[in-house]
């Protein structure tokens, strides 16, 4: 219910309580800001200019959010649906790779088709509002094999790679004008959505940083690239070229590249509050010490402090199978907003399927199809658990980064005791953000009791909250104080902001409380003529107004009437709620939801996206939220699984005549073996001959095997048994070549005996082998699921395994593959090429050799549970849309 507000004392320092954290920032002095000449800066009004500090669009400061996509690694039937969920989820500029060895795995063979049409993915990030920022290489990592290098650049013994041998630098160029030829007219200075240029990637050769990277500018620009910004990837010390090209960093906490075995992640600078921009070396040249406080120093500060690669998923390493938290990406922002990053980077945003060449897959670490990367978009489409609070946080930065990108960090010098609590302050004058961290990555904090920040300015001390709290271990969080929001003076709250929401002539701001810290607004007393609040106390105190007490949710409303008759409001949602918040702009209106569906917008409609057939979502309007629910038809699909048993498809034979059967075999494949088995039985003793050698086979339980990857080859194979007489064999040979294919050779009626080159017999059957023998530590199941129905709404296969790596094929191509990390496997059933209902897929998993293996797993998963694969479960889950017009809200 409505309480007035009531008269009393008002003091903006809280009677008599003294901080217990205090920062002095009376004194400091900020750097000046100085632009930088790059490139065009594109059309009146719309220019982007960088400047030391920040980037500004048309003049007003931005903070931008960038979110890495890899059009090369998504079928471009789904680059549309992908990029509005970036676009609802608060995405403003889409990075992306060019990858050459994709475009090009052959000399002079150039591909702009199909999945690398980096055209058609510019085009539509134009048509639906984003900005480009393009990521050309030629080395780029993103775990490609050779960086994205083509395999016959890395094997040209005439030049050096990631040089400036001339030879290196013309194919460069090449490169560089086949990129140019796809974009040309979609610049910024064009009217294109390219903003910016990344030259090269992880560049660490020292003595050659500066001259390989302005070779590589200097090129670009004279084939025509001329973009507002032109960066490059920070791995290492101050060596780069200043007023060139602009730094960017990044920052992965959950790191496996780090780290080996079974052992958990280092903790490391980044996981606190410090100005460490590279590694874990300490920029030492960017800081002035300022009496207890850490701040910028204009003196050395050339470049803005922009990020590329904030982590808040992860890939997964063979020997690192980690599970991100949700929280890990709340806890990565807030860190890098509150050290000063002013261009939020997350690498990746949208996970993506590696695709398969001719000759091999292009991986160079992790699955060989899967690039997933537990991304806040996945790999195929679902929603990552980090969404919810990467998203909440891109809404910030969104709608407050105008504020906060001119805001200097300040870091008191008691974090560099880092069992002390943690925290920063971004101020600009008398305004500002204060940003707090007691989380440690899979490592416990103390809680810090009896907390009050105090941050002395120029006119006035802010002391925040009135009353002592207690910062519990895993609490993360930013409050802002001095800050105008739609003319009212917010003097400070204790809640944080998520993003604001215009509505004609009334404003609401939307805010969510910690589950431990209670929220409370200090408002000052300036053009109000009135303050109501809804669910929570006010008190009218000598110049302004003091809201506690307050029960978070959808109707904890403060209501602040203007003298010139405008509304502004400011909701406190719980913090659940906040992770179920959604914004975005239909027909030039604004609009905020909450709802658990994902959702994007598109023209003139909101769509829901959910994996039940019945969602809901609360609209917000006019002060309240209103509630739509929606149903559709369900549909009950299930797929069906079998174990396929070792030579399946193999029949018994014997020579007519003679004691041989013998087969040629033609194995025609621009790929090569990577590795191949024979698995045969037989009553008796017989010996196998490929290629004229020997197998030397080991005789397990039920079969005897042999690894003869060595004994194949490409082109013609013959494969001989010689048997004693009226005996027979069954046998097969499974061949996994490097491009990911599977082929199987079995014994059938079309072997020949050797003596008479006569069709073999066919022998009665004597037995079946029934399942793998344990030492081979495999499993193959057969698929089947119903027919997916046309149209954009996805169905999905989730497979509950257990064991190593678990790879997918259909009609003997690799379709999908998975590391085994506790967590289900998700295939998209509706991007096959054929359906599996009567192209049946198939599984084929690997356990480990040894419950002892050096792996890093989270601890829900026993790694003695994964040497004997198994697959115990399969679930279709069918995708339901529910289209909404604005207007029926």
């Amino acid at each position: 219910m409505n309480k007035i507000c009531l008269l009393s004392a008002f003091s903006l320092i809280a009677g008599g309580i003294s901080a217990q954290h205090t920062i002095d920032l009376s004194k400091v002095s900020s750097p000046s800001t100085q632009y930088l000449t790059l490139g065009n800066p594109g059309p009146a009004g719309k220019e982007i200019r960088i400047n030391n500090l920040y980037m500004d669009e048309g003049g007003i400061p931005k903070l931008p959010v960038m979110g890495e996509f890899h059009y090369s690694r998504m079928h471009p039937d789904y680059w549309r649906d992908a990029l509005l969920k970036m676009k609802a989820s608060g995405i403003n500029i889409v990075a992306t790779y060019c990858i050459w060895s994709l475009h090009e795995e052959t000399e002079g063979e150039l591909s702009w088709e199909g999945h690398l049409n980096l055209r058609r993915f510019v085009e539509l990030c134009k048509e639906l509002g984003l900005k480009v920022h393009l990521r050309v290489g030629p080395y780029c990592n993103a775990e490609i094999k050779n960086g994205g290098l083509p395999d016959w650049i890395v094997e040209n013994k005439h030049l050096k790679v990631r040089s400036n041998d001339p030879l290196y630098l013309e194919y460069t160029r090449r490169w560089y004008q086949g990129l140019y030829g796809q974009i040309n007219g979609l610049l910024w200075k064009d009217g294109g959505p390219i903003m910016a240029l990344q030259l090269e990637n992880e560049y660490v050769t020292r003595g050659m940083i500066v001259s390989h990277l302005m070779n590589l500018k200097k090129m670009a620009v004279e084939i025509g690239f001329d973009v507002p910004l032109y960066t490059m990837t920070h791995w290492m010390d101050s060596e780069y070229p200043k007023g060139e090209i602009v730094p960017y960093a990044g920052f992965y906490i959950e790191a496996p590249w780090t780290t080996t075995g079974k052992e958990e992640m280092p903790t490391s600078n980044f996981e606190f509050f410090t100005y460490n921009r590279l590694s874990d070396n300490i920029g030492t040249d960017i800081i002035k010490i300022e009496g207890d406080v850490e701040s910028l120093s204009g003196e050395n500060n050339d470049s803005p402090f922009f990020t590329c690669e904030v982590g808040v998923g992860s890939t997964t390493f063979y020997h690192r199978r980690a599970v991100v938290p949700e929280e890990l990406a709340g806890e990565m922002i807030n860190l890098r907003l509150g050290c000063g990053a002013n261009l939020m980077g997350y690498y990746m945003y949208v996970g993506g399927s590696n695709p398969v060449g001719e000759k091999r897959t292009f991986q160079s670490s992790g699955p060989r199809i899967s690039y997933d990367y537990q991304a806040p978009i996945r790999e195929f489409g679902t929603l990552g658990t980090v969404m919810q609070e990467t998203k909440k946080y891109n809404y910030f930065m969104n709608d407050f980064g105008t504020t906060l990108a001119p805001s200097i960090a300040y870091l008191p010098k008691e974090n560099q005791n880092r069992d002390n609590l943690q925290w920063a302050v971004r101020n600009n004058g008398a305004t500002g953000y204060l940003f707090c961290s007691n989380y440690l990555y899979r490592n416990g904090k103390k809680d810090y009791k009896n907390v009050q920040f105090s941050i002395k300015l120029k006119d006035e001390t802010i002391r925040m909250p009135r009353k002592k709290v207690t910062i519990k271990d895993g609490t993360y969080f930013l409050w802002p104080f001095n800050q105008e929001l739609s003319n009212v003076l917010l003097k400070y709250a204790t809640a944080q902001p998520i993003c604001s929401l215009k509505e004609d002539n009334n404003d609401t701001h939307f805010f969510f409380e910690d589950d431990y810290i209670q929220s409370e607004y200090l408002i000052a007393d300036k053009e109000i003529l009135d303050v109501k609040v809804k669910n929570g106390s006010c008190k009218k105190e000598k110049n302004g107004y003091f809201i506690n007490q307050l029960t978070p949710g959808k109707e904890c409303v403060i209501e602040i009437t203007k003298k010139d008759g405008s509304t502004v409001r400011f909701v406190t949602l719980t913090e659940e709620e906040s992770d179920h918040i959604w914004k975005g702009t239909l027909k030039g209106k604004e609009f905020v939801a909450i709802t658990h569906s994902a959702l994007i917008y598109d023209k003139d409609k909101i769509t829901l996206i959910d994996d039940r057939p019945a969602t809901e979502i609360w609209m917000y309007r006019n002060g309240s939220f209103k509630q739509q629910k929606y149903q559709a038809a369900p549909r009950n699909l299930q797929a069906t699984f079998r174990s396929i048993t070792p030579m399946e498809k193999s029949q018994w034979i014997r020579p007519t005549e003679g004691d041989k059967v013998k087969r040629s075999f033609v194995l025609n494949t621009f790929s090569t073996i990577e590795q191949a088995y024979l698995r045969y039985v037989s009553p008796t003793s017989v010996r196998c001959i490929l290629n004229g050698k020997e197998a030397k086979t080991t005789t397990m339980d039920h079969y005897s095997y042999a690894d003869v990857t060595s004994l194949l080859q490409k082109e013609d194979n013959t494969i001989e048994f010689s048997l004693p007489t009226n005996k027979s064999v069954m046998a097969e040979i499974e061949i996994l070549l490097k491009n990911g294919e599977r082929i199987i050779w079995n014994t059938d009626a079309t072997w020949l005996s050797a003596k008479d080159n006569q069709p073999v017999i066919i022998a009665k059957e004597e037995k079946k082998v029934v399942t793998y023998d344990p030492k081979e530590h495999i499993a193959l199941y057969e698929i089947k699921a119903p027919r997916v129905s046309s149209g954009e709404e996805e169905t999905r296969m989730y497979i509950s395994y257990k064991g190593d790596i678990a790879n997918a094929y259909q009609n003997g191509r690799l379709i999908g593959d998975s590391f085994y990390d506790g967590t289900d496997w998700i295939l998209s059933l509706s991007r096959l090429k054929e359906a599996i209902d009567v192209n049946p897929m198939e599984i084929r998993i690997n356990g480990l050799k040894s419950a002892d293996a050096p792996i890093y797993f989270e601890k829900n998963v026993d790694p003695a549970d994964c040497v004997n694969p198994t697959i115990s479960g399969i679930q279709v889950k069918q995708e339901y849309r529910f289209k909404i017009e604005m207007d029926s809200i």
